[in-house]
């Protein structure tokens, strides 16, 4: 089906608690179909927003990912996505793991099209001793467990919008957050496209050079990203290759980030 074209996530930490994309999207992948994921993520900011305002502080991540996502049943989908990030020479390690299930509650026929209405829960915990201090920080060594509603219409020429949000807690020392997304794109038989808005509000936290000299598992992190997203399947849609790009344009201890991502796909039917 044209809807099952892409069910990708760049799901890769870019820094503190920021994903490249977010982390679930509405569709479904259907019972037995599953996703091999292999990507790349390039993220690079001059200028931090720190508590005073932004200053100059530049900074370099290059990340690589495998993410798999599987359909379970026809309403309940899992996928897994474990992350390796470098931030300088020697400063590299496997970061967060993630694992989310997604299930589809309402799914209505409409006139001219579809709309569904989805639940997903996911947890993150690291998988190394990375480092969570100074400018080339890895993360938070912080576990999450995020839980979101996702709505979606999708239309019957292809054309599709997404709204999701929820809340992430996070152990301490890191603040909890609440994330909200929305999406527009169309997914046709021989190509998909999107663009997104991704916001993160932390709830509460301290603030990079606020005079505490915080530690950097404490910092909130909000921000607010644009991005977009581009799909061709090849070999009778087996196979694709995905193009994305983002930009922060606002945000809480985070960078001023522009990044890219590719990611080759494989598609299996895994049941049949």
């Amino acid at each position: 089906m044209v809807k099952n074209i892409l069910i990708v996530g760049f799901a890769i930490f870019c820094g503190l608690g920021l994903f490249a994309q977010p982390a679930v999207d509405g569709f479904m992948k259907g019972k037995g179909n599953m996703d091999l994921v292999g990507s790349l993520t390039f993220d690079s900011f001059s200028k931090y927003y720190a508590a005073p305002g932004p200053i100059a502080l530049p900074r370099t991540t290059t990340s690589a990912s495998v993410f798999v996502a599987a359909g379970i049943t026809d309403w309940l989908d899992a996928q897994i996505n474990i992350p390796y990030v470098m931030t300088a020479q020697n400063w590299s390690n496997l970061q967060d793991i993630s694992m989310y299930v997604k299930g589809r509650f309402l799914n209505k026929s409409l006139k001219k099209g579809t709309f569904s209405a989805l639940f997903a829960g996911g947890i993150a915990t690291p998988i190394s001793n990375y480092p969570t201090q100074g400018l080339n920080a890895i993360g938070q060594q912080s576990t999450a467990v995020d839980g979101r509603l996702v709505m979606q219409y999708f239309a019957n020429n292809g054309w599709f919008g997404m709204l999701q949000g929820g809340y992430t807690y996070r152990s301490n020392p890191t603040p909890g957050s609440v994330p909200v997304a929305l999406k527009v794109g169309k997914a046709a038989n021989n190509y998909y496209f999107d663009v997104y808005y991704d916001f993160q509000e932390a709830q509460g936290g301290a603030d990079y050079r606020d005079g505490t000299n915080p530690a950097f598992t404490s910092l909130g992190v909000s921000y607010h990203k644009l991005g977009g997203t581009f799909y061709k399947p090849f070999n009778e849609g087996k196979m694709g290759v995905a193009l994305g790009a983002y930009g922060v344009a606002s945000g809480r201890n985070v960078g001023q980030s522009i990044g890219g991502n590719a990611a080759f796909i494989y598609k299996i039917k895994y049941l049949k």
